[in-house]
């Protein structure tokens, strides 16, 4: 009887172990179906409380791998990014979002952690096999939403998984959506620019390469928005 016991505790700490062992670093797979159902539930619910206007739409690939890079306003951003987008995307997002009471609808909806302000590798990797599986990455290289509703300083990661993988990536432009919910029928603009090919000066990717891709996507990406949402690519020329 006590060995059973102890059998019983040994299996109940081996699947805690598992459960906790998860890798939050391999997106979750939402059944195709459910994922464009939820899709055309955004759009329709856009429609109802937004005015969503599409510039250049035709600058993004029928299917992956790419990678969508936006600036980031409000949190309406993250569903309204994608929404407008072929097919099933995946994202990069803050490791604290999958600590809180959301985190299972962040994993549900396709994303992964990123530490923020460091190197970290595993998300890297993780970005890196997205793409050679032809998925479709998003990316907010800012980090976090701007609280002053203008651009700030990108992180570097973007620039280093564009290079490391080769995929295009489409420069995407937001605006007004941090009015969304707040006041019906809010303006809302998406403009897609046209794809970026980057590629390092040599054999291998340097900080100098990641620094430069870093700024030429943030750039574009400024030179669509209204200036006053430009921040501290104010500079940028189209």
């Amino acid at each position: 009887m006590k060995q059973e016991l102890n059998n019983s505790q040994g299996g109940q700490e081996t699947g805690k172990t598992n459960k906790a062992a998860k890798n939050l670093y391999e997106p979750y797979q939402t059944p195709r179906v459910l994922y464009e159902m939820l899709r055309f539930l955004a759009i329709a619910i856009f429609a109802v409380v937004a005015r969503v206007r599409l510039r250049g739409r035709y600058n993004v690939p029928r299917q992956g791998p790419y990678i969508i890079v936006a600036n980031h306003l409000a949190w309406t951003d993250i569903p309204l990014i994608p929404a407008y987008l072929p097919g099933k995307v995946v994202y990069m997002a803050k490791e604290e979002l999958f600590l809180g009471q959301i985190g299972w609808l962040i994993r549900f909806l396709g994303a992964f952690p990123v530490k923020r302000g460091e190197g970290d590798r595993q998300a890297l990797r993780a970005a890196d096999e997205q793409l050679k599986n032809g998925k479709v990455l998003v990316i907010f290289p800012e980090g976090t939403r701007s609280k002053t509703r203008t651009m700030a300083k990108a992180h570097a990661g973007m620039g280093m998984i564009a290079l490391r993988s080769g995929a295009p990536v489409i420069p995407v432009a937001i605006w007004g959506s941090e009015n969304v919910l707040k006041k019906l029928g809010a303006r809302v603009t998406i403009s897609y620019g046209e794809p970026i090919y980057l590629k390092p000066k040599g054999a291998k990717v340097t900080r100098e390469d990641i620094d430069e891709a870093t700024e030429k996507v943030m750039n574009s990406i400024a030179t669509m928005l209204p200036p006053e949402y430009r921040g501290v690519y104010a500079d940028a020329q189209a």
